[in-house]
């Protein structure tokens, strides 16, 4: 774990390319740019967000230590931004990366996503939307997350994968097989008490589970 971020701000650093222009849109304090650009993974950085003051926090962090090497720019999403190699959006909500990136003009090469919500609606937006999934994977940091990275090209994916992460099917690892058997244990807790539709729903989701579980 890099020493300067939390553990998921490592991993989403971890899953950054080495690139020309990077940017951190919604960058909240600045700290993934200003480990990018003190790695040397990337040669320019450039923080955005829809906050003059929120971006004045990760401004104040870069100047101290990368003066000249980035730009921080007001902006909705990609509205004002110059293009970029690589972008990472994180730690909104999984609607409201995809509104990101279906009101830009241009779109980078390469997309590094972490939704806190919602993550199936990333996932179909990128494959309908010219891009192959590189990796696509929940992790844990005290909670859990989903990570997407992602480049131009083209990709498909399965109904199942589309709602649990195609890494993660083909996986089963830690923090995914933890996740899923805690929702497990609480719709097989909520089982006896539902009634009609929703006790059919529920224990379809609890033979689905059961299943990828295995």
């Amino acid at each position: 774990m890099n020493k300067t971020l939390t553990g998921r701000l490592s991993v989403i650093f971890s899953e950054l390319e080495k690139c020309g222009v990077f940017a951190d849109v919604g960058c909240d304090h600045g700290y993934v740019a200003d480990v990018m650009l003190s790695s040397g993974k990337c040669d320019f950085a450039i923080v955005s967000d829809v906050s003059a003051s929120c971006l004045s926090k990760a401004e104040r962090l870069l100047e101290k230590k990368h003066s000249g090497r980035f730009s921080a720019i007001v902006s909705d999403g990609f509205d004002r931004l110059p293009p970029t190699d690589q972008a990472l959006i994180s730690g909104m909500g999984g609607e409201l990366i995809v509104s990101i990136l279906e009101k830009a003009a241009i779109l980078p090469e390469k997309l590094v996503l972490q939704p806190m919500k919602n993550a199936e609606k990333v996932r179909r937006f990128l494959v309908e939307n010219g891009y192959s999934v590189k990796r696509d994977y929940t992790f844990s940091d005290g909670k859990y997350y989903d990570i997407i990275k992602a480049e131009k090209g083209s990709d498909r994916y399965s109904e199942k994968e589309f709602v649990y992460g195609r890494d993660n099917l083909a996986e089963k690892g830690t923090a995914f097989r933890e996740k899923y058997g805690k929702l497990l244990a609480a719709l097989e807790k909520n089982l006896d008490s539902a009634k009609g539709k929703e006790k059919e729903e529920i224990g379809r989701k609890i033979s689905e589970i059961g299943e990828l579980l295995k």
